[in-house]
């Protein structure tokens, strides 16, 4: 059975999240664990400094495990109001100690996962900076990652904006994508934004040259595309998500180096601290072709982590 984990810190927009997640499951008749990693301060930095006893333990586990199973009643409430013949997911818990970040790869080896989606609310480009879960996991996981913002509440996606580099590899993200837009029949608008140092028959070409590729190889017939003339990639981001309508916005991660890092967010990290939209961010080339595509059209056939955990 396919199963959506929701990762949460038990904060409000945590909250939010999971009911955007038991939309998601309903939609995609799916199970929910609601999943918690809770903190041992002396796991922590300066927390050398103070002795944690295994009974101190006991009562973090404890209280980790009284709020999962409220927020599951919470939820299971909400299914109560649907129809008798409407599916229904069922909702399990689950809780480990330590950060988030150092779980993620062991859940991701232990379950067949393609998908982590994530809650953020803080805005502002700070939060990204001051070592939250968010940016941890951009540059770490191997697999796409689902961003939701604050107050977001689901609906059954009707169009992807896909703000594409036209690599061969995001070829392989389209045919990901595609899986995701069949059920509800969802359009798939591919925008590339022609920075004015491009020339233009430069442009045209890799165009042409990409939207044939895309014919060739992509069996969908709701795919469409645009482009976003003379404005640096920042400014062409931030115009697509505020006069381009869709319900979800789609992203490639380019990983960078430690300093560029440090200096220069990225545009994806940058999108995700501000983003109103529901924020699809697939991991930079490191797969084969092969691999990434069979993966990510099986995503909603496998294990699905959701996020709320606030960033």
């Amino acid at each position: 059975m396919k199963t959506i984990t929701v990762l949460t810190d038990f904060s409000k927009n945590a909250e939010n999240a999971a009911k955007y997640a038991l939309g998601l499951a309903q939609h995609l008749q799916a199970n929910i664990i609601l999943y918690n990693s809770f903190l041992v301060p002396a796991a922590e930095p300066l927390g050398g400094q103070q002795y944690w006893s295994m009974e101190d333990y006991n009562i973090l586990r404890q209280d980790s495990e009284t709020k999962l199973r409220l927020l599951a009643s919470s939820l299971e409430e909400k299914l109560l109001t649907l129809p008798v013949n409407a599916f229904k997911p069922v909702i399990s818990c689950k809780c480990q100690e330590g950060p988030l970040y150092m779980h993620i790869n062991r859940l991701l080896a232990n379950r067949d996962i393609t998908l982590l989606v994530m809650g953020t609310h803080r805005k502002g480009l700070s939060s990204l900076i001051m070592g939250n879960h968010l940016k941890d996991i951009l540059n770490a996981v191997s697999l796409p990652v689902l961003i939701i913002p604050e107050n977001q509440v689901f609906r059954k996606p009707g169009k992807f904006v896909f703000a594409t580099d036209m690599n061969d590899h995001d070829l392989d993200i389209i045919q990901a994508l595609t899986a995701l837009a069949r059920p509800s029949h969802a359009e798939i608008t591919l925008a590339h934004i022609k920075t004015p140092e491009i020339q233009e028959g430069t442009t045209k070409k890799l165009v042409t040259n990409f939207l044939e590729e895309v014919a060739n190889k992509i069996n969908y017939s709701k795919i469409y595309y645009r482009t976003v003339e003379d404005t640096p990639v920042k400014q062409g981001l931030k115009w697509l998500t505020e006069n381009v309508a869709c319900d979800l916005f789609v992203m490639v991660h380019r990983h960078k180096s430690f300093l560029q890092q440090l200096f220069n967010l990225s545009n994806t990290q940058k999108m995700a601290a501000d983003t109103s939209l529901p924020l699809l961010v697939y991991p930079g080339y490191q797969h084969t072709s092969a691999d990434l595509t069979s993966d990510l059209e099986s995503g909603y056939q496998k294990n699905i982590i959701v996020s709320a955990t606030s960033c």
